[in-house]
């Protein structure tokens, strides 16, 4: 255990070295990437013969996403009946050496049948979906999974939906029963519903969902593969393998020492041509990695433990937070803590016991009178507000939330302590923090007179 999570610390680490999640080196990475996924086919290291056939061609759904001979997924149920071997589908291999994955395009109208053989043939239980039928008015994935009362009869397959829940409120659970020749299977379709082509999500959090609930639909029977999908099959498709992959890597404390998601892209584009298709897919992917890597050291090493939840939106710097300069001055733990994360017994930056207040001269034209004390001297421009810690028989606070412009949580700030008392003269019936404009008398009416809280 303690070796897995040496790696994972070591990945971290090396992470902030390189500038975290906005660094430039994960840019040049991704740049070497496409540069040598290129060269792969250029040299001859993979070929795309069987899906440029003509009669396949029609098959692809981008003529530029051509599944690679060496690991194409190969059809052999209904070769007598007529239908040919190929669908546009690759395997992947898994964290433990099997293939683990079939990462696929989203069917077409004339390949629903072949979809459907590939998952009868392979016994696929559970289908990862990562696009929607039709995005931004452009037809993405035909339908091939039934409706409610609305069975979908495909070739030899009757496709009945059973079950359909929200799993989440980007993602759709569906249970099928798939009948085949007088035989009865269940599959369970997992939807993401608000991925962006060639994008990325909010945050991962509901991709990680997602994978735990396909483990988890997957079961401990024979570990027949995923079947993981987009529109193209690639972008989308290659993250959710990864992320899927690297899980299974923490969960059976498999971690190797120099692990690398840059040689893991790698491996997988070896398999699946342009898994992982952009550049701000790939720091997604760092992302979430680094997420799980977070999660999992939190859990187990106390130097973890107050781990900062900043993780959405995606292109804040999680790994490069502000600190005063008192915590930068902190001395680095021998472990290596990043900086984002909370040391326990770094020093806390108190807030300043006193603030101005400018105050107006006079009050407002309609304003009530307020009682002023007989003197000739001026009242001051400005006065002070004290902290309540400061105050005689004030309780002390709670101080280790006390951030600037942080309001407590059972404190509205809209409420009646929300400011501090004004001392040294301020002015009360002037136009200050304590007042407001009265409800007006009518719609176009100005307001009737400034009264105070």
């Amino acid at each position: 255990m303690s070796h897995n999570l040496d790696a994972a610390r070591s990945f971290l680490e090396q992470l902030e070295e390189q500038g975290g999640l906005k660094g430039e080196v994960l840019a040049a990475e991704f740049s070497d990437i496409l540069v040598r996924s290129a060269a792969w086919k250029a040299d001859g290291v993979r070929s795309t013969e069987v899906g440029s056939r003509p009669e396949n061609i029609q098959k692809n759904r981008y003529k530029d996403v051509v599944p690679y001979d060496q690991t194409r997924v190969i059809l052999s149920l209904l070769q007598e009946e007529g239908h040919g071997d190929y669908i546009n589908g690759n395997f992947i291999q898994g964290a433990d050496g099997n293939q683990s994955y079939i990462a696929t395009q989203g069917p077409l109208p004339h390949t629903l049948l072949d979809f459907w053989r590939l998952v009868w043939e392979f016994e696929i239980k559970v289908i990862l979906m990562a696009c929607r039928e039709t995005e931004n008015g452009r037809k993405k994935c035909e339908r091939y999974w039934a409706q409610e009362h609305k069975p979908l009869q495909i070739g030899f397959f009757c496709i009945t939906l059973t079950k359909e829940t929200q799993l989440k409120a980007d993602i759709i659970l569906r249970t099928l029963q798939v009948t085949f020749q007088k035989e009865s299977r269940f599959v369970h379709q997992l939807q993401y519903m608000s991925w962006p082509d060639r994008g990325v999500p909010s945050n991962p959090d509901n991709i990680l969902i997602m994978v735990d609930e396909a483990r988890r639909l997957q079961g401990c029977g024979p570990p027949g593969p995923l079947c993981v999908h987009c529109s193209a099959g690639c972008g989308r498709t290659g993250v959710l393998c990864i992320v899927d992959y690297v899980r299974q890597l923490l969960l059976t404390q498999m971690i190797p020492p120099n692990f690398s998601l840059f040689n893991l892209v790698l491996e997988i584009r070896k398999q699946r041509p342009a898994a992982v298709q952009t550049e701000e897919q790939y720091r997604f992917l760092y992302h979430t990695v680094a997420q799980m890597f977070y999660s999992a050291l939190q859990t187990t090493s106390p130097h973890y433990q107050n781990l900062k939840e900043n993780w959405a939106p995606l292109y804040d710097d999680t790994l490069s937070l502000w600190t005063s300069p008192a915590l930068r001055a902190s001395p680095r733990p021998p472990s290596g803590v990043l900086r984002s994360i909370s040391v326990s017994g770094a020093p806390t930056v108190p807030m300043a016991d006193t603030y101005a207040v400018v105050h107006k001269r006079r009050a407002p034209a309609g304003a009530r009178p307020v009682a002023q004390e007989h003197s000739t001297e001026e009242k001051p421009l400005y006065s002070q507000v004290k902290s309540r810690t400061q105050r005689p028989g004030a309780q002390t606070e709670d101080m280790r939330a006390s951030l600037p412009g942080r309001v407590p949580a059972n404190q509205s700030p809209a409420g009646p302590d929300a400011y501090e008392d004004v001392t040294e003269g301020a002015q009360t019936g002037g136009l200050g923090f304590n007042l407001r404009i009265g409800r007006p008398k009518g719609p176009r009416d100005p307001p009737a007179e400034w009264t105070r809280v």
